[in-house]
This record gives structure tokens, C-alpha cells and sequence, in this order.
């Protein structure tokens, strides 16, 4: 059974359709690359499977359960926050932006969702936080605020605050387009790591040799819709779809 699937998936925001129908699964284990121009849809994808937009039409299912609403007779109605908090626990998100409190250190930032959200010991969530900061290579900044490191840094502090809640999934909002360029592989880097080791990575990203390389499956959008779907061995090489040539022609040259 599929960790992630998505249903005929529609979003809409008064009359511009964003996404237009998208069917996809993610296995467990599985890399999953989404690609495409920007508006294509890619980010609102990403972010109406763990709900934080609220699909106009279709079901994300994870681990066989409806996220964000449940049957109610023959309708669908919201499940309760308690519910969906529960659900979004098992999806962690890095965002483009880092989004860290400033005026908490590394360590506090990592701790502040195992805490909050899943309501464990603060010694525990400490243990847990210095893993994910040591698994990220930061362990040595875990007294330090967000304003004295780098982008890269910072970025990756977002990736141990995901770690830190043990997700079933990481979804990843074009971690890397907030960087400077030489930042760029230090993120990369430990992300092709967290794939190396088995987790479960959902990556909207548009850095195509990564994508080509690190990634199981690549899904490119056009224009709210899967496009193509395949390898990146289909993707980026045998792919007959004159769309996803294009594009990925503008890319490589």
C-alpha cells in the first residue's frame, strides 16, 4: 500500500484553477521529485497534502486515512484540529523560508515541535533534538540563535526540526531557493543523506541534476496537471512527451 496518495486532486482560488486533477502515490522509502515552471502548481500540491491548503475537490489519503477530513455518512466533513494535528505530525515540512524563532537557539527551535505538538518530556525532546542536530551536522551550534548562521544553516536547522518529529514523510518546498548559490550543496547534501537512509522525501525542487540524480520518481507539472511521471532515466532521457523536453532542454541546454 502507498504511504502518500493523492485522488483527483483539485485546487482553486475564486476563478484560477491551480490544480486541475493530479493522481500520484508515494511508496514508503520512496524519493519523489516534483518539477516544473513556476505556477505550474507545485507548491500548492505540496502543501494541500498535509493540508495546510485546503483542496476544492479529491482526497490525500496517508497510510490508507483521509487527511484533513473524514466520512461522515455518504459526506466528507473536517476532521477535528486534535485529529489533523495528529496527521500533520506524521508529515513534516521544510519550507523555502526558514521560519525559526529568532529569539530561540538551535536547540530550542529543534525541541519547540516535539514539545508543543506531541506534548513529550521536555528531557526527551532535548535527546531528540541534539540527535537531529548532530544527524544535520550542527550539533556544535545548539546554543546558537538563528541571526549568527548561515542560510545553509539555517536551512538545515528546518530539516532537524522536521527530523526532531519523527515523521512517516518529509515534504521539502523548494529548500534550497532561498540559499546563495555556494549554500546550495550543503542542504543537498544532507537531504541525499536522509534518502540514503531510508526516509520517506517528498521534494519540490528546481535544481534538475538533483532531481536526476538523488530522486526515485520525478512528477512534472504543467500547468496544474501531471505532464509526465516516470524515473528520472524517463524524465530527463526517454521521455516522448514534447512538454517535459522542452523543459528540461531549457534547463540542461
Amino acid at each position: 500500500m502507498p504511504l502518500l496518495e493523492v485522488r483527483d486532486l483539485h485546487k482553486s482560488y475564486g476563478a484560477l484553477d491551480v490544480l486541475k486533477g493530479i493522481d500520484l502515490t508515494v511508496d514508503p522509502g520512496e524519493i519523489v521529485g516534483f518539477i516544473g515552471a513556476s505556477g505550474s502548481g507545485k507548491s500548492t500540491l505540496l502543501r494541500c497534502m498535509n493540508h495546510m491548503e485546503v483542496p476544492t475537490k479529491g482526497i490525500v489519503m496517508l497510510e490508507g486515512e483521509i487527511v484533513g477530513v473524514t466520512h461522515k455518512g455518504d459526506r466528507l466533513v473536517p476532521r477535528p484540529a486534535r485529529d489533523l494535528s495528529q496527521q500533520r505530525r506524521k508529515m513534516a515540512m521544510v519550507f523555502q523560508h526558514f521560519n525559526l524563532w529568532p529569539h530561540k537557539t538551535t536547540l530550542e527551535n529543534v525541541m519547540e515541535g516535539p514539545v508543543t505538538v506531541q506534548k513529550i518530556p521536555k528531557a526527551e525532546a532535548r535527546d531528540r533534538a541534539l540527535a537531529a542536530l548532530k544527524r544535520v551536522g550542527l550539533k556544535e551550534k545548539a546554543d546558537t540563535y538563528p541571526s549568527r548562521l548561515s542560510g545553509g544553516q539555517q536551512q538545515r536547522v528546518g530539516i532537524a526540526r522536521a527530523l526532531a518529529l519523527q515523521p512517516q514523510v518529509i515534504l521539502f518546498d523548494e529548500p534550497t531557493s532561498a540559499l546563495d548559490p555556494e549554500l546550495v550543496n550543503e542542504v543537498l547534501n544532507v537531504i541525499r543523506s536522509l534518502g540514503e537512509d531510508g526516509i520517506t522525501l517528498v521534494i519540490v525542487t528546481h535544481e534538475m541534476r538533483f532531481a536526476r540524480e538523488v530522486c526515485d520518481k520525478v512528477i512534472f507539472l504543467d500547468e496544474g496537471r501531471v505532464a509526465d511521471m516516470g524515473s528520472p532515466d524517463h524524465i530527463f532521457g526517454t521521455t516522448e512527451n514534447p512538454r517535459t523536453r522542452a523543459f528540461v532542454q531549457n534547463y540542461f541546454g
